[in-house]
């Protein structure tokens, strides 16, 4: 029976990415399976341009060097020259990381069972076929807690002559219903005719379908303005903002948000994935954020469970900051002034409540 060196359990972003910085002048054998590795999925990856992202420059998207924040009753502007907000596309990403693999071999099924062997792993397939292999990548979707909080979205790209796009992201506009927990609108400028509209919500429970088409349907007709306009690509997803604590092995990694890359207050991963990828960090070590950022976490995740109109806890925040100090925590390099700013700025009586909470978890 054939035995591979390497197996991927899904292959998306993380899973792709450590095919190519790991793995990219191997002569090891490699088997990746995904049941959907050739569905048309295209969504963004997004992040503040640090120095360990600057290598991949060829394959970013679109970058942007100012982005806002929308209340009804205010609008906040922030700028950074060094670190632009910036978006790769998965399929783009998709290629970058295949280019030039000569020792992958695809298995488009799912994987119903994992056996851990004498000096290697049975891997059974929904089709009956049993795959071997000494080493095992995770990155499959982590079982969804219904009792914790989620970040859940669902983004039309659409085109429309009526565009008219400004050279700024509006990373969140709040002037949208909350009536079902936290909701904004993230709206990316792409081509000149082109924008990418997506409504996200915190909350625990996740909603139809219908229910986020409904929001960007009357967003875009009263709030941009535009009457007639065509959909051209779809997203949808769910991130935990909660903390992930599969343990890893020597030859089991856990890979992605089912490793614990997910920052939980933002919901951001891929970048600091890569960080992580980058370093010399064994592969068993998963601490992708510091403890301070991830205890800082805790405290923002638990305001926002507990807490109403939590919209204002942003308004505080980004007010607080400028555009290189914003982009700088977002991304898990903030100073400590920065983070103090923060601190300074949330709720005393919520944050405080939230502190003593988060020590007993």
């Amino acid at each position: 029976m054939k035995i591979y060196d390497v197996a991927f359990l899904g292959m998306g972003a993380s899973s792709l990415s450590t095919l190519r910085l790991h793995y990219q002048n191997s002569s090891l054998s490699i088997v990746g399976i995904d049941k959907n590795y050739n569905s048309n999925r295209n969504n963004f990856f997004a992040f503040w341009l640090t120095d360990w992202m600057k290598e991949f420059d060829e394959v970013i998207k679109y970058r942007w060097h100012n982005w806002q924040f929308n209340y009804n009753d205010l609008c906040i502007s922030h700028e950074s020259k060094e670190m632009p907000y910036c978006v790769i596309k998965f399929q783009e990403w998709k290629n970058y990381c295949l280019k030039n693999f000569n020792n992958l071999i695809i298995k488009e099924q799912n994987v119903i069972e994992l056996k851990r062997l004498n000096g290697h792993f049975e891997i059974n397939l929904e089709d009956g076929e049993k795959i071997y292999s000494k080493k095992i990548y995770d990155s499959r979707t982590p079982n969804e807690q219904s009792d914790k909080l989620k970040q859940h979205f669902l983004g039309h790209i659409i085109r429309s002559d009526e565009v008219k796009n400004k050279n700024f992201v509006n990373l969140m506009d709040f002037r949208v219903s909350q009536e079902n927990g936290l909701h904004f609108m993230y709206i990316l400028p792409l081509q000149s005719n082109e924008l990418l509209v997506e409504s996200t919500v915190f909350s625990k429970a996740v909603l139809n379908k219908n229910w986020y088409e409904e929001k960007i349907k009357d967003y875009i007709e009263n709030n941009l303005k535009l009457k007639n306009y065509e959909l051209v690509e779809e997203e949808r997803g769910i991130l935990p903002m909660y903390a992930i604590n599969n343990q890893n092995s020597e030859n089991y990694i856990n890979l992605g948000s089912r490793g614990g890359a997910t920052k939980i207050s933002s919901g951001y991963a891929f970048s600091f994935f890569l960080r992580k990828l980058k370093s010399s960090q064994n592969e068993m070590n998963q601490n992708y954020h510091s403890f301070w950022d991830n205890w800082m976490d805790k405290i923002f995740v638990n305001y926002l469970e507990n807490n109403i109109r939590t919209e204002k806890i942003f308004k505080n925040m980004v007010r607080s900051l400028n555009g290189d100090e914003f982009a700088s925590f977002m991304m898990g390099t903030a100073k400590l002034n920065t983070k103090l700013k923060i601190i300074y700025s949330m709720p005393k009586l919520g944050f405080l409540r939230s502190f003593f909470q988060s020590l007993s978890y």
